[in-house]
């Protein structure tokens, strides 16, 4: 009876596995959502026609570690406790490790999946120790990268839920002359056109699906470039890009070097003539070096269908953070702006249609509690997010009607300018430590120059969204969902 018994459960769970999409995450480094997809053919034509792209995409806190803290455990930052992305702010991987053993790798390894992660873990990943942290603090002053072993655990430690760990790993993530962790084999990069990251990552993506071909159990995918984060002044193109969208021109929104900061929480320093064009050059690095993603992505697509696996996977592409090139006179990440906290979001797979768009507020909480969903896993701690199953197969699926954005929390950041806020459909408000507040009617003002604290004009709306700010601050689980 106990064999018959036996027998029973193994097949549940083979047909339980068998049922289980594979899942493939592509999740670029600090890209912005107000254009530069429209640069990337290939991932258009193979993702978001043949599936969703959200309109309205944010990310809980926008900054590199903390972001994809909150990927690998589906919390919101204030939940996670990851805020920077180094430990001297009590950030960074060294304060994330301690998680590692309860976060989605795991989760899906008990689901039945083989998962794999290739290219950035989370920021400081291999270099352990407040003495090596403040080593690459002084180290980016005087722009010296100072190797060498590492204080506390070794550089090839493989956190556990990995199947396949093929991550940058020692020094910052780069495009050339790097190291990756091979399954506890460190690999040394150099700066031959062979060795640039993206496509070095691509290759081993292909690898991975392709050393899939035979195996009936469900496979994660989790592929991250380092494009499009600077290295030095900007981000670096692969050699054979070096050269294209040179007509390209920094796009400037109304917001761009906003005339007015009076009414604003955050002050910064008119953008002149000679940054505007180093912007400019910023930008269209960024877009460069995206062309190699934009391969990357054909290859991945192309092997799925090669070897039989596209029609059950779900591909999903996005980006950690967005980026502000100017806008509201900044330049970087972390504001509470719509440029740095939004992000691309695209989707495909079975169940998902094709060619359509969502006008929802989603975050990354969403996209961790959809992956979770999909794949029948039990998460280990509460989930902030939603899968976002319902605004697959009905556009006007009800859903939330708020979501929350936090701020870093870092040495160097002036506390007057980390803040709480809330994003609706129409309207931001956001709260700073300072005291100061500032509310954007998004209908009126999509460029966010208005601040409409004063007044009697949106007291009303002020009222409400201090109150939901207030609760979300501080949420977890199913308190994060405001319907």
């Amino acid at each position: 009876m106990r064999v018959l018994f036996a027998i029973v459960l193994l097949l549940i769970s083979t047909i339980a596995s068998l049922a289980a999409p594979n899942i493939v995450v592509i999740m670029t480094d600090d890209q912005d959502d107000t254009g530069s997809m429209a640069y990337m053919p290939k991932t258009l034509s193979l993702i978001a026609e043949h599936g969703l792209t959200f309109k309205n995409s944010f990310v809980n806190l926008p900054l590199c570690g903390p972001s994809r803290a909150s990927f690998l455990t589906g919390q919101a930052a204030h939940n996670h406790g990851i805020r920077a992305n180094s430990p001297l702010d009590a950030g960074g991987w060294e304060t994330f490790k301690s998680k590692e053993a309860n976060a989605l790798p795991v989760w899906l390894q008990a689901a039945g999946y083989k998962t794999a992660l290739i290219g950035k873990y989370l920021n400081r990943y291999g270099q352990q120790g407040l003495y090596g942290a403040w080593l690459g603090w002084f180290g980016s002053l005087i722009n010296v990268e100072f190797k060498g072993p590492t204080i506390g655990n070794p550089r090839d430690w493989v956190p556990p839920g990995w199947n396949l760990w093929y991550a940058f790993s020692g020094t910052r993530p780069k495009y050339y002359d790097y190291s990756i962790n091979d399954n506890g084999k460190v690999l040394s990069f150099g700066k031959a056109p062979g060795d640039y990251s993206t496509d070095v990552l691509r290759e081993r993506a292909v690898r991975f699906i392709q050393d899939q071909s035979a195996s009936q159990a469900p496979f994660f995918l989790f592929v991250a470039p380092k494009s499009v984060h600077a290295e030095g002044a900007r981000a670096i193109p692969a050699p054979q890009y070096k050269d294209v969208l040179s007509h390209v021109r920094l796009p400037e929104s109304p917001a761009f070097n906003e005339e007015d900061l009076r009414r604003k929480a955050i002050k910064a320093q008119r953008v002149g003539n000679a940054t505007k064009e180093d912007l400019e050059k910023t930008y269209r690095a960024a877009l460069r070096s995206l062309q190699s993603v934009d391969d990357l992505v054909a290859a991945v697509m192309a092997t799925l269908k090669d070897t039989g696996k596209l029609d059950n996977t779900v591909v999903i592409y996005t980006s950690d953070n967005g980026f502000l090139f100017g806008d509201h006179r900044l330049v970087g990440k972390t504001a509470a702006y719509e440029g740095s906290i939004k992000v691309p979001l695209l989707m495909r797979g079975p169940g998902i249609p094709e060619g359509q768009t969502r006008d929802q507020l989603v975050s990354n909480l969403d996209v961790t509690a959809t992956i979770v969903d999909l794949a029948g896993a039990k998460p280990g701690v509460p989930l902030d997010g939603k899968s976002l199953d319902p605004l697959f197969a009905n556009a006007d699926a009800p859903w939330r009607s708020a979501l929350l954005i936090e701020s870093p929390v870092t040495r160097f950041e002036k506390k007057a300018n980390r803040y709480a806020g809330v994003r609706t459909a129409t309207k931001k408000y956001v709260r700073y430590e300072s005291g100061r507040e500032e509310l954007f009617d998004l209908a009126s003002d999509p460029y966010e120059l208005k601040n409409r604290v004063r007044g009697s004009a949106h007291a009303g709306d002020l009222s409400s969204l201090r109150g939901i700010h207030d609760s979300l601050k501080s949420c977890a689980g199913a308190s994060c969902w405001v319907p």
